[in-house]
């Protein structure tokens, strides 16, 4: 799995919050006072069913009004996947790609390898001729790699691929560093392996847990010169490990982490909550660079109060949404994906309300009510692509896109590389962030629109092709406290209204 550290910040116009306030406060003492008109009105003069007619249709007008009135707040954000933004390059757009393989691994000394592609995204033609700087970090101590590779430049963890594909095989070992061995570039001194992978053997992966991989890119196009600034990237990457906790029954259920091994799970029978937990530093400023915290839990089928399309879900008793995938026979796939904003959010409340800052605890437990989810599955020219999310969409919520890559026989991709980006009714760019499916062809991504109105959601440049597929969302106004009072005071006076003229014409 690879996780960013790049942030995407777009350009926007929000109003005010306390000029949104003061004007729902404005409308809340005109609907009081017209309220309190309406139902001085004598009932003895109006017979009952244009009473109640009239009652309702002054709600819902002033309902319609004042929703009309609340000002758009544009915007959306989102983050997630392991390719950085684009860079200007000359009159190129200079994109480096990052792979891990396997997505997930089983034995702590299973080889993993890593490939990178610095590319052209206009037309996804590689750069040629390029050279990389490589090395690990984990828990803030470097791991440099020293290169072989002879000359006066081993050493320098520089490495070179004249067609721009670079593809490392790392041996996971107990070593105090980390060493790889090539044949000589003469003129910037990188190595490489004459088209096969090169193999960096040392303390890379021995541990559970996030790696920093940087890379630096040096040459492009020649070997001659180097680049001038050097081209920095920072990427989160590490292979999942699964583990078994017992459930209900002596069911199990599957974890897929990536932070840690996890080291205390329970299951409450009463209210048919699983929870889980590992260590994790919520006052580091990992929170800040990690491009986000995803999860996957496998619940069986068989768990029939788990089978649902939604489910409640906390981080450290903080709500939030998570992806429900379906499409398994036997399991029910849920994926924890909370993008940065949300994360720094939770944050702030762990370490303000002392919610165990020490560690992460997942929770999962059946839905208290039921939540309608919308799916749309479109085609491309090679392939199939299924959007899920939840129908009702709030401005500032946070909420989680599904999304299932397959071909067109329905065979799920693994690995597949793909852009989702987040377009206004008027053809604004508002997010744009690059995704990597896993090994069941899903992934997801967590949104939080700032406006409401209709957008579309375009999943592009799928499994690294120029074809994409999109979809149309809405997000809807939620009621304030104040509106949602007055409706129940209209519909109540109504009711109230109706039974007291029904007495009086039973009188007469």
């Amino acid at each position: 799995m690879m996780r960013k550290t790049w942030r995407l910040i777009h350009p926007t116009s929000i109003s005010t919050s306390s000029k949104l306030c003061n004007a729902l406060h404005s409308y809340n003492l005109f609907v009081i006072s017209l309220l309190k008109h309406m139902i001085d009105v004598s009932i003895e003069k109006i017979p009952t069913k244009k009473l109640t007619l009239s009652l309702f249709a002054g709600g819902l007008v002033i309902c319609f009004a004042i929703l009309a009135a609340i000002p758009n707040l544009p915007s959306a954000f989102a983050h997630g996947g392991m390719q950085p933004p684009a860079a200007d390059f000359g009159d190129k757009k200079a994109s480096l790609s990052v792979k891990i393989d396997p997505v997930v691994v089983t034995d702590v000394n299973q080889p993993i390898f890593i490939s990178a592609r610095f590319f052209d995204e206009n037309t996804n033609e590689n750069f040629k001729e390029v050279t990389y700087r490589i090395f690990f970090e984990k828990d803030g101590k470097e791991i440099p790699i020293q290169t072989e590779g002879g000359g006066a430049y081993g050493g320098q963890g520089l490495f070179y691929d004249p067609q721009g594909d670079l593809e490392i095989k790392v041996v996971p070992k107990d070593a105090p560093v980390a060493t790889a061995k090539g044949v000589e570039e003469i003129q910037y001194g990188g190595i490489w392996n004459m088209g096969q992978p090169i193999i960096v053997e040392g303390p890379i992966f021995t541990d559970p847990g996030l790696y920093n991989l940087f890379v630096e890119i040096h040459t492009a196009g020649t070997t001659r010169t180097q680049v001038d600034p050097i081209l920095k990237y920072d990427i989160w990457v590490t292979p999942g490990r699964e583990e078994l906790i017992d459930v209900s029954e002596g069911q199990q259920v599957k974890i897929r982490n990536y932070y840690g091994a996890i080291d205390s799970s329970s299951y409450d029978p009463e209210t048919m909550t699983i929870e889980f937990s590992m260590p994790f530093n919520w006052t580091s400023d990992f929170v800040s660079r990690v491009g986000m915290l995803h999860t996957e839990v496998f619940i069986p089928k068989s768990m029939l109060d788990f089978d649902k399309p939604s489910l409640n879900a906390t981080v450290n008793g903080i709500s939030v949404p998570v992806a429900v995938d379906t499409f398994s026979q036997e399991n029910n796939i849920v994926h924890f994906t909370i993008s940065m904003t949300n994360l720094q959010n939770i944050a702030s409340k762990v370490v303000l309300e002392n919610k165990r800052p020490d560690r992460v605890v997942f929770a999962l437990s059946p839905p208290t009510s039921e939540v309608n989810v919308a799916q749309v599955t479109t085609n491309s020219e090679n392939y199939k692509v299924t959007l899920t999310w939840p129908e009702q969409i709030f401005p500032e919520h946070p909420v989680t896109f599904g999304i299932r890559a397959t071909d067109k026989s329905d065979v799920p991709l693994p690995l597949a590389t793909y852009a989702m980006i987040i377009v206004d009714r008027d053809g604004n760019e508002l997010m744009r962030a690059a995704g990597l499916t896993t090994p069941e062809g899903v992934s997801s991504q967590d949104v939080t629109f700032t406006s409401q109105g209709s957008f579309t959601v375009r999943v592009d440049k799928i499994n690294a092709s120029s074809e994409l597929v999109q979809s149309s969302v809405t997000v809807v106004p939620e009621f304030p406290a104040g509106i949602a009072a007055i409706s129940a005071a209209l519909v109540l006076g109504a009711i109230i209204a109706t039974k007291r003229m029904s007495f009086r014409t039973a009188k007469y």
